[in-house]
């Protein structure tokens, strides 16, 4: 699962360079940024093992109207 892991080390640095973002938008960041090995759904894979190791957060954004991520700061 070391290719997880890189993915998750990545959607951290981006969130913590680009502050909230949706799922799409981060998506779209990391493909327009050449991780063109990782799919989408490898993607939203990382996303979710994140959320569920309580890392990131998923939190409405009523002006998107949609979820956005953001680290969970201690």
């Amino acid at each position: 699962m070391s290719g997880l892991n890189t993915l998750k080390r990545i959607v951290l640095e981006t969130l913590d360079e680009l502050g909230d973002i949706s799922t799409d938008e981060l998506i779209g960041y990391l493909q327009s940024k050449g991780i063109t090995s990782a799919t989408a759904m490898d993607i939203r894979k990382a996303i979710s093992q994140l959320i569920r190791d309580g890392v990131i957060i998923k939190i409405p954004d009523t002006r998107k109207k949609k979820f956005v991520l953001r680290l969970k700061h201690a």
